[in-house]
C-alpha cells in the first residue's frame, strides 16, 4: 500500500483511526508540537502536530481520546492518487463524479484573516476539503459512522 496514501474512515501512512496517542507517537516518534484544547467545559481535545510531515491527528475526550480526526497539508498525500493539496476547485469539481464520494455540501468559512476560506463537505465520506484561493489547502477526515452516533472504529 501507498504510504501516502489517504484511505478515508481508515487512516493514514499505518496510523488508523480508534488508535490511542502513545499508538501514534510509537508509529511516528515524537510529535514536533503538541495542542490541547477545550471544546466545551466537558469535552476537551489532543493534537499532535507533525509539521515536518505536514499531518496532525486530534483525539477527542468524546471519543475515549481515540484518533477522531487527521488533518493533511502536504501535497504528497492523496485521495485515489488525485486529490491532493494545491488542486483547483474547478479540477476537483470538473473530476468529482469519478471518485463516488457522494454528493459534497459547500460552505463559505470565510473571515478577515482568510478571505478566500471555503468548505466542500461530503457527509458520508466524513471528509472535509478546505479550500483558499479556489485550491485545496487542507484535507481532514475522520472515521466512518454507522449511524449519527456510532463512530466505525478499525479493529
Amino acid at each position: 500500500m501507498d504510504q501516502n496514501e489517504i484511505v478515508l474512515g481508515k487512516g493514514i501512512s499505518g496510523v488508523c483511526f480508534g488508535m490511542i496517542q502513545a499508538e501514534v507517537e510509537k508509529l511516528l516518534g515524537k510529535a514536533d508540537e503538541v495542542g490541547e484544547y477545550s471544546l466545551s467545559p466537558s469535552e476537551n481535545s489532543i493534537t499532535l502536530f507533525y509539521n515536518s510531515k505536514g499531518l496532525s491527528f486530534t483525539f477527542e475526550s468524546v471519543d475515549q481520546f481515540k484518533l477522531s480526526y487527521i488533518s493533511v497539508h502536504n501535497k504528497n498525500y492523496h485521495i485515489f492518487s488525485f486529490i491532493k493539496i494545491g488542486l483547483s476547485k474547478r479540477n476537483l469539481l470538473d473530476e468529482l463524479e469519478h471518485f463516488q464520494l457522494g454528493k459534497p455540501e459547500f460552505e463559505k468559512a470565510d473571515s478577515e484573516e482568510f478571505p478566500t476560506h471555503e468548505l466542500i463537505y461530503f457527509p458520508g465520506e466524513n471528509l472535509h476539503l478546505w479550500l483558499d484561493e479556489g485550491r485545496i489547502s487542507e484535507i481532514q477526515f475522520g472515521p466512518f459512522w454507522e449511524d449519527m452516533k456510532t463512530i466505525v472504529w478499525e479493529d
